[in-house]
């Protein structure tokens, strides 16, 4: 009962914390103290999601196949990490990448429907990952690492909607649909691990622990560790923070 509540109460957080974010631009102005202030903020997030993946994500996957494979000695867990890692490179760099350049040429804005498509791709597979976690100090982890960036990504969406002239309904509404993409996902797999047996829920629980490593792996060096060192201010305290983030996500594997 308690898992369920805290699960409930990550739904409703996760909801309105990218609302509040992706709906922000509307109301404030895009400030350089803004984007400053957004960019440690993201440094922070940077750390989370490295450490949740590596120190958290990917061992618990790890041990999760080792129970179910009877010592194979298979790296299955590696394995689908690199493959959730590859899938979201190849949305972000091949697949949309490509018809990226091709509408570009022609004059139309794709950047913030490409951001979208990532976004949630992610998203759900975290939500997933979230919603099947059974004990309350790894959902925690996870929650962590969802909200220390969902409204910073729904901040950089409602940005790029705005810079692309969309009209204030219409950001709204692509907003909330990407609000709506980790929720859903903590609901699907909430669902599935209580009505499927043990076995196929521990399965699919080192399943998406392995891709949501890969995917968080993924948006921390790619997306954000990357992103947040294209400029020459606050090197020094961007280290810091992802360096204390992911000290955090260590100090937090004692109990978990």
């Amino acid at each position: 009962m308690e898992i369920f509540i805290f699960k409930a109460a990550a739904v409703f957080f996760i909801f309105f914390g990218g609302l509040a974010g992706g709906l922000a631009p509307l109301k404030i102005g895009i400030t350089p103290r803004g984007r400053r202030l957004l960019s440690l903020g993201n440094s922070f997030a940077g750390g989370v999601f490295l450490g949740a993946g590596l120190i958290h994500m990917l061992p618990d996957s790890i041990e999760k196949f080792d129970s179910l494979a009877g010592g194979s000695g298979y790296p299955f867990a590696a394995l689908l990490c690199g493959g959730g890692f590859l899938l979201v490179l190849f949305l972000e760099k091949t697949l949309v990448g490509e018809k990226a350049l091709r509408l570009i040429s022609e004059g139309r804005a794709v950047y913030p429907y490409i951001l979208f498509l990532v976004l949630s791709v992610h998203s759900i597979i975290a939500g997933v990952s979230l919603g099947l976690e059974k004990t309350l100090i790894s959902s925690s982890v996870i929650f962590i690492a969802i909200i220390a960036h969902k409204s910073s990504a729904a901040f950089a969406l409602g940005v790029s909607l705005r810079n692309e002239s969309f009209s204030s309904r219409r950001l709204a509404w692509t907003v909330a649909f990407f609000s709506c993409m980790t929720p859903l996902g903590v609901i699907l797999g909430a669902a599935f691990s209580n009505s499927a047996s043990n076995a196929a829920s521990v399965r699919a629980e080192a399943v998406f622990d392995a891709l949501a490593a890969g995917t968080f792996l993924y948006v921390a060096a790619i997306d954000i560790i990357d992103e947040v060192f294209e400029t020459e201010d606050d090197r020094v305290k961007k280290f810091l923070l992802i360096s204390a983030a992911f000290g955090l996500m260590c100090s937090i594997a004692v109990w978990a």
